[in-house]
């Protein structure tokens, strides 16, 4: 009788390629789930931001992604991923714009880089420092340091001096992020409107005005009176004529600065007859400060005024002005565009 022969080598390697097999499928599945579920993506339809608090990890994040709808994943799925194909360091506050398309991990990758969202506030050129603290406070996202302080106080926290603030911020765009205050706005602007003043002051005649102050205050009251580009020239070389022959400049939004509040959109004779600091009809030389924030236009009008004799200036009534040599002139174009005659 014969005796079977049993080959464990045989048994063993069939054990261990079953195993192996397993294993390289189970390698394969889990992969091609990870994979999957790092491909999707945020539940978002819409360019969406996203507050990221101080002190915020991965477990907080994905918690609050989880809570807003914005992710359909479990917080153990979002941690593994995270753990597993996720960038390293740590995660940064702030406010994050996430687009619709992006997955965990791009946002993941968004919030570790630091690549906060920018918003942007801008203020056209002639805007009051009133318009410009309306502005401030209804700002999304900026801190608001300043809306309890009188100008004075604004004064010292922009410039370190008590001087008016007026006049001595420049029109422009600017950009911040969520967090920023509103007196780092207007510390950026009053650099720029000195950089420009500085510029300006350096590279062109100064028209016998005495220093850049006097062209900051011209140039304001030059912003307010054109409604066109093209006459801000001619409307400068009417006030620099005017200030050289000793006139009073007679300008009407002097005195519109001046009633401030009181101003109810109709400016009467009485106005121009009540002595003021702002009545440039009762008072000669330029107001003891700029009644606007002049742009870059304005502030080169008055530095290169058009070449000229003309001592009057009045509205046509569709933004444009008649320019004239004399009163009697004046007066009939008064007559023609002001009083229908």
């Amino acid at each position: 009788m014969g005796t079977r022969f049993v080959n464990h080598g045989d048994k063993m390697r069939r054990r261990t390629a079953w195993a192996a097999g397993l294993l390289a499928v189970c390698i394969a599945t889990s992969l091609f789930w990870l994979e999957r579920l790092s491909e999707q993506t945020l539940l978002i339809n819409e360019p969406t931001l996203i507050i990221v608090a101080p002190g915020s990890n991965m477990t907080r994040l994905g918690q609050q992604l989880i809570d807003v709808g914005h992710s359909g994943q479990s917080l153990w799925q979002l941690r593994l991923l995270d753990r597993l194909l996720g960038s390293k360091g740590s995660i940064k506050a702030g406010e994050y714009q996430v687009e619709p398309g992006s997955s965990i991990l791009a946002l993941l990758d968004q919030v570790r880089s630091g690549q906060v969202y920018t918003r942007k506030l801008t203020f056209p050129e002639g805007w009051t420092l009133a318009q410009w603290r309306t502005q401030l406070q209804t700002a999304e996202g900026l801190r608001p340091l300043t809306n309890s302080m009188t100008e004075a106080e604004l004064a010292v926290a922009v410039t370190g001096a008590a001087s008016p603030l007026e006049g001595w911020l420049f029109p422009e765009t600017y950009h911040y992020t969520r967090g920023d205050s509103d007196l780092e706005i207007l510390k950026q602007a009053h650099q720029a409107m000195r950089n420009q003043l500085n510029l300006l002051w350096t590279t062109h005649p100064h028209q016998d005005l005495q220093n850049p102050k006097a062209l900051l205050t011209l140039a304001s009251i030059v912003e307010r009176e054109s409604g066109r580009d093209e006459d801000r020239s001619k409307i400068a070389r009417v006030f620099l004529n005017r200030l050289k022959k000793g006139m009073r400049l007679q300008s009407d939004p002097t005195i519109i600065y001046g009633l401030g509040a009181a101003f109810d959109g109709d400016l009467k004779r009485h106005h121009l007859t009540s002595d003021g600091p702002f009545n440039t009809y009762t008072r000669a030389g330029l107001p003891p400060t700029p009644i606007c924030n002049p742009g870059a236009s304005a502030l080169a009008a008055v530095l290169t005024p058009a070449e000229g004799e003309w001592l009057y200036f009045v509205g046509r009534g569709d933004g444009s002005s008649q320019f004239s040599l004399d009163l009697a002139a004046h007066n009939r174009a008064v007559n023609q565009y002001q009083r229908g005659k």
